[in-house]
Formats: structure tokens, C-alpha cells, sequence
């Protein structure tokens, strides 16, 4: 995942998003989204699914949101401890970016 996350930031023809079926553990998914956040900012997509049944994509969001929030709520404390104001417009663009809008601005660029 390291070296994905560097050629991610490197070559502007890749974008990184979500985490293989298999991959899809807790301790997973939060070590390569810490990786990801530390590496890339918010220039990636959290989660995608190519789950084929609405149950397990439902079961994915619920346990994905939750990992996300833990991480995000630990990114923004480290922020506030240098002094950092984070403002709830600050939440909504990075989540916002998490949630799809890297991957929308990614399509946007001209390669």
C-alpha cells in the first residue's frame, strides 16, 4: 500500500480508492486509510464497493463509516493540539473529498 500511495502522488493518471474485497478487514482498512490520509491528504477515495448484493454493501458502509469517523476524529485532535482551528467546513469538504469528490476531480484533470 505504501508504494501505491507514492506512485498515487506521483503520477497524476492514478487515483486510489477503497480496498480490495479480501482486504476488507477493520485493521486493514484503517492502516491503509491512516497510510493514505498521512500520504496523500485527502486525494483518494475512503470506499468504493464492487459488492454485487445490496446487503453486503450496506454491511460495508455501515462498519466503513465508522472506521472513517474514528480515523478523522484522530486526524483532526492531532490538527487541534498544534493550534489548528478545524471548522465544520473543514469536515464536510474532506469528507466530501473522501466520499467521492477526489475521484470527481480526479476525472477532471487533464492528463
Amino acid at each position: 500500500q505504501h508504494e501505491a500511495a507514492v506512485l498515487s502522488s506521483k503520477f497524476r493518471n492514478l487515483h486510489l480508492w477503497g480496498c480490495w474485497w479480501y482486504c476488507n478487514k477493520p485493521s486493514v482498512v484503517t492502516e491503509v486509510t491512516s497510510l493514505r490520509l498521512e500520504m496523500l491528504g485527502m486525494n483518494f477515495t475512503y470506499q468504493a464497493s464492487s459488492a454485487r448484493v445490496h446487503d453486503q454493501l450496506i454491511y460495508k458502509w455501515i462498519h466503513s463509516r465508522s472506521l472513517l469517523s474514528k480515523l478523522l476524529v484522530g486526524k483532526y485532535s492531532d490538527l487541534m493540539a498544534t493550534g489548528w482551528k478545524v471548522s465544520r467546513g473543514d469536515i464536510r469538504r474532506d469528507v466530501h473529498r473522501l466520499l467521492g469528490g477526489a475521484f470527481e476531480d480526479f476525472l477532471q484533470k487533464p492528463l
